[in-house]
């Protein structure tokens, strides 16, 4: 029985997988071609399972030799030396592509001993000219190389592809890792070890390996019901869609959290809840890719951007700045609708939890006012009116001169809202900030079980922004098929208007209920 895999390579004898046809194809035609090429994606994105795909597809063409080098083995490996760095990746080389020509796999080669670059780089000539097939080479995790070798590694990689026409040489090159090569020149070159104003491997082309689909997740999920008969249901797919924005290691493990935690009868059917508990369980988790995101979120250059986004400043995405490119790479960062974002919505959620203390607004005595046991309904639902209302109260017992001061800005109001939302919640649910919908952006969504609020936040700036106020959470409403809404309205004047109950309006057949506070 096969499983959703969530560590290492996809085994497809073992491991669900997505359907990644197109890619291959794709890839396969840069090698026909005799391209070098790399490949750069986040950590978890899938870039090593693809390479091992192309790796036995050209296996199966029986006219390639390909073989696989994991740099990954010199992370830990810091003080590494020329001589054994390329006299491991030789054995490297030997051991992958003798597992499928052992036949004709030259044996004085496999035998030489390899001490410098110039020796590797000679023994890999002779390498390609012996070889009955074409030597492909894939280097996974090129961002381990150590960082006394890799300018030159690259550099005679370079000259080999420049000088392929009149000397023997990789018929193709595959490199994947998180930075794109001249991020790794800038990581790595200092004047002293300058090799000249070119890159060390700009010869070659970029190929963007993309996220998950909605039809991905559907196809990948549902050989999961093909094998055991457990279906989902089709608001599964586009939710895990939705909250992932179609990274690999998220929506498998939403997966297998779902089939192998939460609903482990195969009789019964994943629904909505079971996705929104699975969810809701990530997010509260410690594991190695948060802890990943953590750390490239705190890098100097990116955590500037993301405390901007998280505070809701609004940036411009442009991709030619150095920090957005990284934190993209790094998958910390997105574009949606021009605009910088956070890689992904449970991203954006963990990333706020983590920097809640730096962010907080003071929200003191404010448990003090939330009567838990009087906010939900005889179902269990909460009851978001008296949600409101409470928050109306603490607002005009605690917040009346935050309110007034000139520097409170909607970002403001954004995080004290959620600071009331989180504690009411209490890890029973959880709440979105600035979210892309179908029709712009959504406040606060606050998910609570099945239930599903949005509220809009505004600050008080006459009536005419007001009704567009509600005619904009209108639209929000139906891009989120939801029938009703609420709409909060800080209002900084000093003299306040004397109506402090909320007043309920009908905008394009939604139900809005707005508060003053």
């Amino acid at each position: 029985m096969r499983e959703f895999n969530i560590t290492g390579s996809i085994v497809p004898e073992k491991h669900y997988y997505v359907d990644v046809s197109a890619q291959l194809d794709a890839l396969l035609d840069l090698v026909e071609k005799e391209k070098y090429f790399v490949i750069n994606r986040p950590r978890q994105c899938g870039k090593t399972t693809m390479l091992h795909f192309l790796r036995q597809r050209l296996k199966d063409t029986n006219s390639y030799a390909p073989a696989m080098l994991s740099f990954e083995i010199f992370a830990q490996w810091p003080d590494i030396t020329e001589a054994d760095f390329y006299g491991k990746i030789a054995n490297l080389i030997v051991e992958d592509v003798k597992s499928a020509e052992v036949n004709s796999f030259p044996r004085k080669l496999a035998r030489s001993t390899i001490n410098n670059r110039e020796a590797f780089f000679n023994w890999l000539r002779r390498l390609c000219q012996s070889l009955p097939k074409k030597l492909v080479l894939f280097i996974d995790e090129v961002d381990a190389v150590p960082e006394t070798v890799v300018i030159g590694f690259l550099a005679n990689l370079r000259a080999m592809y420049l000088e392929r026409q009149s000397k023997p040489a990789p018929h193709s090159i595959a490199i994947a890792g998180v930075h794109d090569i001249k991020n790794l020149k800038a990581r790595y070159r200092d004047e002293t070890r300058s090799i000249g104003s070119a890159s060390p491997f700009n010869i070659a082309i970029d190929y963007h390996l993309p996220p998950f689909s909605l039809e991905n997740i559907r196809q990948y999920y549902s050989e999961h019901a093909h094998e055991t008969g457990q279906e989902f249901e089709e608001a599964v797919f586009s939710r895990v869609h939705h909250v992932t924005n179609g990274h690999p290691w998220l929506v498998s493990v939403l997966a297998k959290t779902m089939v192998e935690e939460l609903v482990i009868n195969r009789d019964e059917k994943i629904s909505l809840a079971h996705a929104e508990a699975a969810i809701q369980k990530l997010v509260t988790s410690r594991n190695a890719n948060f802890e990943s995101l953590y750390r490239n979120a705190h890098k100097p250059e990116i955590l500037p951007l993301v405390l901007d986004v998280l505070t809701g400043r609004k940036r411009a995405f442009n991709i030619h700045a150095d920090p957005i490119d990284l934190g993209v790479r790094y998958g910390v960062f997105a574009e949606a609708e021009q605009q910088l974002v956070l890689g992904n919505l449970i991203y954006a959620q963990v990333l706020y939890m983590h920097f809640k203390e730096e962010l907080e607004v003071e929200i003191g005595g404010v448990l003090e006012l939330i009567e838990s046991n009087r906010l939900h309904d005889s179902s269990g639902r909460l009851d978001f009116p008296r949600v409101l209302e409470k928050f109306q109260a603490f607002m005009k017992a605690k917040g009346a001169t935050l309110i007034e001061h000139p520097t409170f800005k909607e970002a403001t109001a954004q995080l004290l809202f959620l600071s009331y939302l989180d504690l009411l919640i209490n890890g029973k649910g959880w709440t979105f900030k600035e979210v892309p919908s179908g029709r712009g952006r959504i406040d606060v969504l606050c998910c609570y079980g099945q239930q599903k609020e949005v509220v809009e936040l505004k600050l008080w700036y006459g009536a005419r922004r007001y009704s567009e106020g509600l005619d904009q959470l209108a639209q929000y409403l139906e891009s989120e098929n939801l029938k009703r809404g609420y709409l909060l309205v800080f209002d900084r004047r000093k003299k306040k208007s004397r109506i402090r109950k909320a007043s309920a309006h009908r905008v394009q057949g939604k139900r809005i209920s707005a508060w003053v506070v």
